[in-house]
């Protein structure tokens, strides 16, 4: 199922079979979720945080409260009872993108390298339910699974210095959302004017999680600057729903 690994004194690091797939990434929420388990009925103490990834976690615990062959020995002791049904329920959040100009910095350059009218585009695009696989790059940041391979588009030769907080791009085999304003490589072809990063909500700073699905849509400008102006005032209305066609 997983294999152990050191990652320095205070943390180890599961490894599952190395392959980018939807079924690998839920045993690793499936297990990580167990582990969260035991950790909130104190069958386990020590463990400080768990960070998923495509498919590994990483386990940081406190040597001092925890010991390595106590971590050691639960790991192997919960193996069996880890089942994919013991992640939570699979959601689905609806996610408003603005494809005007003004957003797409790239949009024009994707169509042309993929053959693609803006309408086609679009359509290939939204069509998805994309597996939010992990949270990386920086805060917020979502590695999404999904995207039609007739999307597929190189990064940028030089990444520019500064991208919109909310911009939607496409890299390679992927597709994400920028959380914040920051530097980057990746295609630009649409923007969301909803928040992925909120630094002042402690309990949810990242709209997204690790193992729900996202859902695109496309929106007008005027529908863009309506919604921004909501997500200000704290009034709008997130679509999220259970997802039950996978």
């Amino acid at each position: 199922m997983f294999s152990v690994h050191f990652s320095g004194s205070k943390a180890v690091l599961l490894r599952f079979k190395q392959e980018i797939s939807p079924k690998i990434n839920a045993l690793v929420l499936s297990t990580e979720a167990r582990i969260q388990k035991s950790i909130d009925a104190n069958e386990i103490y020590g463990i400080n945080e768990l960070v998923s990834a495509y498919a590994s976690l990483l386990i940081y615990f406190n040597p001092c409260i925890l010991s390595l062959n106590t971590l050691l020995n639960f790991l192997e002791s919960i193996k069996k009872d880890i089942k994919i049904s013991d992640q939570k329920a699979n959601l689905c959040i609806e996610i408003p993108l603005c494809y005007d100009e003004e957003f797409g910095l790239d949009l024009e350059f994707v169509c042309k390298h993929n053959n693609l009218s803006k309408e086609e585009l679009i359509h290939l695009h939204t069509k998805p339910y994309y597996l939010v696989f992990m949270l990386g790059f920086m805060a917020g940041f979502p590695y999404l699974g999904g995207l039609d391979e007739r999307l597929f588009t190189p990064r940028l030769s030089s990444p520019r210095t500064k991208i919109e907080a909310g911009s939607v791009g496409i890299a390679d085999k992927q597709t994400g959302v920028y959380p914040i304003s920051s530097p980057g490589g990746w295609q630009i072809i649409a923007r969301t004017p909803l928040e992925f990063f909120n630094k002042d909500d402690e309990e949810n700073p990242t709209l997204l999680q690790a193992g729900m699905f996202l859902k695109f849509k496309a929106i007008s400008k005027d529908e863009f600057y309506d919604i921004k102006e909501q997500v200000v005032k704290k009034v709008y209305q997130k679509e999220i729903y259970e997802y039950k066609n996978h």
